[in-house]
């Protein structure tokens, strides 16, 4: 195998807020992105007990934490993290009580205790056993959220090959994680992942210029964060509270793992082997090699007290390589002797590094301090294969740094969490043989019938093969600093009791953009050499190549202020009130000042009859000023009722707007692409007319160098693109409804929930320039630029922002939850759901509509991605002699897909009914019921080597039965093979064995 203005004083403003805030709130509470929270009354024989103070200590640090007991006998402890605490009172007349009890990821749980038998009352230890010490998965009861919480316990033995702990987000209602081989990306309801946000430990870790919704996961088959570090994580539905910001689908917050007062750490490696995969079925039918896939994966994680009970310190590492191999080969046989040496398997490797440390810091018993770095490194060789040489592959390279410091103070009714964090997220492709110009081999067409060739330099017959380096560089960076601070009341009274938080958020980034696009020279040349053409091979008859570019080097400062009161009116009802503001003084080119080229493009249009835009072009025409939207107000209400007080039956629901955000790399075109001017430059032997063109270049060897290249550039117009942002463009947001019930069965709990969502003011780029049959009606090359007294050097359409798109999204979720103990554990989730949009047929944001002239021309259409039925469930049981079988178990009706050729489209455009059809379905358990069907096992075995010390042998099967779950389909109606199958989804059947060394 082969190797190889107004900008500033609204600024001003807004940081004077943000500082004022952070000055007001000093000293004051935290949100519970990254902890969770106990309460609960104290009582001496069944009355309440007023006054005292309540402590919990970590096991596992020695952290305490602290409140007192009011007058009524209730208490709260926020800001705990997950984990196992010793919960004691102490009453006012020196009376104790004490329970164990295990805390989860943003729960609020309750612990009722009584101070007259020293022990927890027994409705008291009924709920705290059930909710808390036992159950570590179960959703808390109480809440108007829907969500449900992954543990250590699941993200180590659920099977997976990847180590990619967000995998495990899929055991959600409306939450899908989505692979193909270039990337694994996270969506819910009828959205795309750019609608998702993660926080780690409290930190946002949204992508702010391209998609993905998380910083580093466009375009990457890479991991997000180091699994071994990750303690667990939640994964919101929906109703999530005012403390979150940058999202409109769904919110998934982890926290990490700390030091404790005993040394604890992990070895391990696992790996895969091309021979333990079963081939792609199409490409085995077509006679294709089995592509070489070795995966291997490994690191370790060390945790410890620097001194105990007050200094721990975490650090983590892991290694993940992936071998993968495309075969290089030519369709046209017959030139085979010219590029033997080019041919053949040549690797693809990816690898990646991932680095996470933290230092805890107990300062006191109400001050603790956490200071924790994550570096994320990938590399990745691509884009190569076929016709296209291994010199051609381009290296895609992605880091993404983190550094956070937090500090939380504690006081006797409330807590105060203030974090500053460092975000640095680098996008970087590059073509491994920029400096190597591209070589493309055609076959030119015989336009002539008697067989003379009669040459035109647009007529390829064929394309044999590509040589030398790819077209494309890019670096994109988003660097930002973060101050948030969080505040926490607790202990109010007025008509029931009340918990205050209350938060603001600062954030300045910044963003460079530098786009090189066919910047590396790409020659063509005629495979055949006819010395009538050109009179040698060597001779290319063309190149094309574009303009240099200056990069975009743009700030953006952000703001976001909420409160959330969480009302507790009765012992059966509470409610839950907040509302949240947020603000970007740059979302869309703040500053940019329209060319007067662009501005004279859309002047001479006005002079075309059948020129009638379907906006106000003056809506695009921007002299810098443009203002920010200040509209982001997003109320959010909830309400939960327990119906009989022992918390086994709760009715909940919620309201609630959200916010995104317009992800830069979108309103960049503006800026980038009237500026990215393309040219192609013809040769001949002597220049002139030749070939049909009259402006043909005489070739000179020398233009193999690119400087010298550029010196018939110079004095030239290119062709750019026009691209117009709307001066006030909205961001787009996501109202969100949802009404359900949760029901305790024992140690199973259940929950039917009803939700609907309603997403608007999405954008899309549409054409300017076309009447409504969608044809081009003005061109900007019909026009002289007076300037130059050239005609206009743009491409013919000009794309226009339009943010009318909508999407609405009505669903059912049914969850299952038996927490892991006593051997066992599960969870189920089933989604009923329906998903509809306008506009673009694309899922994401930014997209282009070549179909119809306008947005109100779109019909409406099943979202892509949506299935109507998917089912996801998971377990884990024990087995004897230390064995484990864990799975998890995916079924799905069917993702839409497209029609062609359809006799009854919705809307005037294209005979096309976008994804009216659903893939046929097959058996499992339920007949005719699945479309798509996948079952995950894991077999651990345990063996105790040491005191404390276990060796685990595990075993991974991926798509155990090998079902065929098809991704394509013959979308063509008057095809005799409407509706077959022609591609299928990743992963086909894979076994991956590892080892884990635990003490």
């Amino acid at each position: 195998m082969k190797t190889f203005s107004g900008r500033a004083t609204r600024l001003a403003g807004a940081s004077a807020i943000a500082v004022a805030a952070s000055l007001a709130f000093a000293g004051m509470a935290t949100a519970q992105s990254a902890t969770g929270t106990l309460r609960g009354q104290i009582t001496e024989g069944g009355a309440p007990e007023a006054g005292g103070v309540i402590t919990a200590t970590e096991v596992a640090t020695g952290y305490v934490s602290r409140s007192s007991v009011d007058a009524q006998g209730r208490y709260v402890l926020p800001g705990l993290r997950p984990g196992t605490y010793t919960v004691t009172v102490t009453s006012g007349d020196g009376q104790t009580a004490s329970q164990t009890v295990t805390v989860g990821l943003g729960q609020t749980g309750t612990l009722n205790l009584d101070v007259a038998s020293a022990v927890t009352a027994d409705a008291g230890a009924t709920t705290v056993d059930e909710i808390i010490v036992r159950a570590e998965r179960v959703v808390e009861v109480r809440t108007s959220e829907v969500a449900t919480n992954v543990t250590r316990q699941q993200i180590n033995d659920l099977p997976q090959i990847n180590r990619n702990f967000l995998n495990f987000a899929a055991l959600a209602p409306s939450l899908v994680v989505r692979e193909d081989p270039a990337e694994r990306t996270i969506y819910a309801g009828a959205q795309s992942a750019n609608a998702v946000n993660v926080f780690i430990d409290g930190a946002n870790q949204k992508s702010n210029i391209l998609d993905g919704g998380i910083a580093g996961q466009d375009d990457n088959r890479g991991n997000p964060f180091p699994q071994a570090a990750v303690a667990e994580f939640r994964v919101l539905s929906q109703n999530f509270k005012a403390e979150y910001e940058q999202a409109g689908s769904a919110i998934i917050t982890s926290v990490t793992r700390s030091g404790t007062n005993e040394f604890t750490g992990e070895v391990f490696a696992f790996y895969s082997d091309t021979d333990w995969y079963t081939q792609d079925v199409f490409s085995s039918r077509r006679g294709a090699a089995k592509p070489q896939l070795d995966r291997l994966q490994w690191g370790a994680a060390l945790g410890g007290p620097i001194i105990e009970d007050r200094l721990h310190f975490f650090a983590s590492y892991e290694r993940k390589d992936e071998t993968r191999a495309n075969n290089v080969f030519l369709n046209r046989t017959e030139f085979t002797s010219l590029f033997e040496d080019e041919l053949g398997t040549f690797e693809a490797p990816f690898e990646q590094d991932l680095f996470f440390g933290k230092l805890s810091w107990q300062i006191d018993d109400r001050q603790r301090l956490d200071l924790s770095a994550t570096f994320n490194s990938a590399r990745d060789i691509r884009d190569f294969g076929g016709q296209n040489a291994s010199t051609r592959a381009n290296e895609v390279n992605q880091d993404v740094n983190n550094i956070v410091l937090r500090h939380t103070y504690q006081g006797d009714n409330f807590l105060n969490e203030l974090s500053i964090d460092w975000l640095y997220n680098e996008y970087n492709p590059q073509a491994v043989n920029f400096d190597l110009s591209g070589e493309n081999y055609v076959i030119y067409r015989d336009a002539t019938a008697g067989g003379a060739f009669d040459f035109n330099y647009n007529q390829v017959e064929a394309t044999v093969f590509n040589l030398g380096g790819g077209t494309n560089n890019q670096e994109i960076r988003d660097e930002a600093i973060t101050f948030r601070n969080d505040l926490t009341l607790y202990g109010l009274e007025w008509n029931g009791s009340h918990t205050i938080k209350m938060g603001v958020r600062y954030s300045s980034r910044d963003y460079y953009v530098q786009k090189f696009f066919n910047r590396n020279p790409q020659f063509r040349y005629d495979i055949n050499g006819r010395p009538e053409i050109l009179g040698s091979a060597a001779i290319p008859t063309q190149v094309s190549l574009n303009l240099p570019t200056d990069p975009a080097d743009v700030s953006n400062n952000t703001f976001g202020i909420y409160i959330q009161d969480d009302w507790q009116i009765t012992d059966k009802l509470e409610l839950n009130l907040g509302i949240r503001w947020d603000y970007e003084d740059n979302a869309a080119n703040a500053d940019w000042v329209t060319p007067d080229s662009i501005r004279g493009v859309l002047a001479a249009f006005e002079t075309v009859a059948a020129y009638n835009p379907p906006v106000d072009v003056n809506d695009y025409i921007s002299d810098g000023d443009r203002d920010a939207f200040m509209g982001a107000i997003q109320p959010r209400v909830g309400f939960s009722y327990d119906w009989f007080g022992d918390e086994s039956t709760v009715l909940f629901g919620g309201a609630g707007r959200y916010y995104d955000r317009i992800g830069f790399n979108f309103a960049f075109s503006e800026r980038f692409s009237p500026f990215n001017l393309s040219r192609t430059i013809y040769f001949s032997p002597a220049g002139g007319t030749y070939g049909g063109r009259s402006d043909t270049v005489a070739w000179d060897p020398r233009y193999l160098d690119r400087a010298n290249l550029d010196t018939l550039l110079a004095g030239t117009q290119g062709r750019g693109e026009i691209f117009l942002v709307k001066n006030d463009a909205p961001v787009p947001y996501t109202d969100q409804f949802n009404f359900g019930v949760r029901q305790r069965f024992g140690d199973i709990q259940t929950a039917l929930t009803f939700a609907y969502s309603h997403t608007r003011d999405e954008f899309g780029w549409y054409r300017l320039n076309v009447n409504s049959s969608n044809q081009l009606v003005a061109r900007p090359s019909q026009f002289t630029n007076p300037a130059t007294g050239q005609p206009y050097a743009f491409n013919d359409s000009v794309f226009y922002s339009d943010h009318n798109r909508e999407r609405k999204y009505k669903a059912i979720y049914l969850t299952v939850d038996r927490p892991f103990r006593d051997g066992y554990g599960f969870n189920v989730a089933y989604t009923f759901a329906e998903g509809e949009q306008n506009g673009s047929r694309d899922q994401g944001l930014g997209a282009f509509d070549f179909d119809y002239a306008t947005l109100g021309q779109s019909p409406w259409f099943n979202t892509p991605g949506v299935e109507r039925h998917r089912l996801v469930a998971s377990g884990t049981l024990a087995l004897p002699a230390d064995f484990r079988l864990s799975g998890i178990l995916t079924l799905g009706s069917g993702r839409p897909y497209t029609v062609f050729n359809c006799p009854t489209p919705a809307a005037p455009g294209p005979n096309i009914c976008w994804f009216d059809q659903f893939p046929r379905t097959d058996n499992f358990i339920i007949p005719d019921a699945f479309a798509y069907r996948q079952v995950d096992l894991r077999l651990t075995k345990t063996f105790e080597t040491f005191e404390g010390h276990n060796l685990d042998l595990i075993i991974d099967a991926i798509n155990v039965f090998d079902f065929k779950n098809y991704s394509g389909f013959d979308q063509s109606f008057t095809s005799a093979n409407f509706g077959r199958p022609t591609a299928v989804f990743s992963p086909q059947r894979t076994l991956q064995v590892g080892l884990r060394y635990s003490w």
